[in-house]
């Protein structure tokens, strides 16, 4: 800051000061240029650094399962800096624990295709963990036009993203309103090389190929599974690729952004309904595939809606269909201009292989009360009938109250 103080004073000396000669206005201005580059070089070098924490309790309600609740938390450290004028390098440490309603999901029969509490799934052991998430350098050229990513990360940086369904950490918690249920599956974090293109002003193409964990289907002595491997050996045997289109144009001058998404499993998938308890036949196997949109368009000041959409190899994939919608407001209340209500329903409509294949249903409401700069407040509710397809077992319901603090 004072050495930004010192280059402000230059400037002002040079425009108040008649009696400078143009030769030392020259010197002056060449001093200048060089205190701007020798700063600009030192904002590269140290870092940025930010911080979120999450302690929530949520408890869950049903007549056919237990009713689980409990607390968690979850908690990053977001590090980057710029070894280079067109590169960053950007890294996340997270640490958490507890699954608050997800503990439902341990029983099978009756729980739903898509989970309550999107906040564990970075940190799905019992225990607390601790890792680092995330590592990747993205590197710019063509002045922005194309940016390359290498390193650690996991697809929805390029894909399925959405301004008012996508971030768990202030928006839904539910897993439908937070990424496309059906690929999300397919998602986690492990070497990846992603490309971003942006052709002409509100264009973007994305593509993405990522190390897959699993491989080929084998009988592991008891029943045939799907082998899996490290995430670091052999990255691009049977790897998960992705393209998106994103176009983002103004309607009646309000921001939107509609993406269009194929994405690709290539390891093996056992399809649905097959037997894999009879070790003289091998079930066979498709590819993991599908198509996404993903859309949000400003509405007014205080509104915005979303909807996804997607489509699934019918042959591999549970849930075949997937359809949500929402909206979301600001400041509906007098003199809270930062708070935000959130509301969404989602449709997940089964294989028809399946025993029961009536559509899951999804409703999530929540209010995000902002307390001060660095702290949020939010309550949130769910509501999931006809879990797991099956029209006769008992709805769900799960409420949650989270505390969002950052920095």
């Amino acid at each position: 800051m004072r050495k930004a103080l010192g280059v402000v004073t230059v400037a002002l000396l040079l425009s108040s000061s008649p009696a400078i000669s143009e030769e030392g206005t020259e010197k002056e201005l060449e001093l200048l240029k060089r205190r701007i580059e020798r700063l600009e070089k030192e904002c590269r070098i140290y870092p940025e650094i930010h911080g979120d924490a999450v302690l929530y309790y949520q408890g869950a309600q049903s007549g056919e399962l237990s009713s689980p609740s409990g607390t968690g938390y979850v908690a990053d450290l977001e590090i980057s800096f710029k070894p280079t004028g067109e590169g960053e390098f950007y890294m996340r440490l997270h640490a958490g624990e507890g699954s608050g309603a997800d503990k439902i999901l341990e029983v099978e029969e009756g729980a739903p295709f898509a989970n309550l509490n999107t906040l564990s799934d970075d940190n799905p052991e019992s225990e607390a963990t601790f890792k680092l998430l995330e590592a990747y350098y993205t590197h710019t050229f063509l002045n922005g036009k194309v940016t390359l990513s290498v390193g650690k990360t996991e697809p929805p940086v390029f894909i399925d993203d959405n301004e008012y369904a996508n971030d768990e950490y202030s928006q839904f918690v539910g897993k439908p309103f937070v990424n496309n249920p059906i690929v999300d599956g397919e998602f986690q974090f492990a070497p990846i090389v992603g490309v971003v293109i942006s052709p002409v002003e509100k264009v973007e193409i994305s593509a993405v190929i990522q190390s897959n964990e699993q491989s080929k289907v084998y009988w592991n002595g008891s029943e045939w599974s799907v082998k899996e491997k490290s995430l670091y050996d052999d990255v691009f045997d049977n790897p998960f690729f992705a393209v998106q289109l994103k176009v983002s144009p103004k309607i009646a001058g309000l921001p939107g952004n509609y993406r269009i998404y194929y994405w690709n499993d290539s390891a093996d998938h056992i399809k649905v309904g097959e037997d894999v308890s009879d070790p003289t036949r091998k079930p066979s196997t498709a590819k993991g595939w599908g198509v996404g949109i993903s859309i949000d368009q400003e509405v007014s000041e205080k509104a915005g809606v979303f909807a996804r959409v997607a489509w699934g190899n019918d042959e591999v994939y549970e849930v075949e269909q997937f359809y949500s919608v929402g909206l979301s407001l600001n400041g509906i209340l007098p003199n809270r201009e930062d708070d935000t209500l959130g509301i969404g329903v989602a449709a997940l409509v089964p294989n028809d292989r399946l025993k029961e294949s009536s559509t899951e249903w999804h409703f999530e409401a929540y209010y995000r009360a902002q307390v001060g700069e660095n702290l949020a407040v939010t309550p949130d509710l769910q509501l999931v009938l006809n879990p797991h397809g099956n029209s006769n077992n008992d709805r769900i319901i799960a409420a949650m109250l989270k505390a969002e603090f950052s920095f």
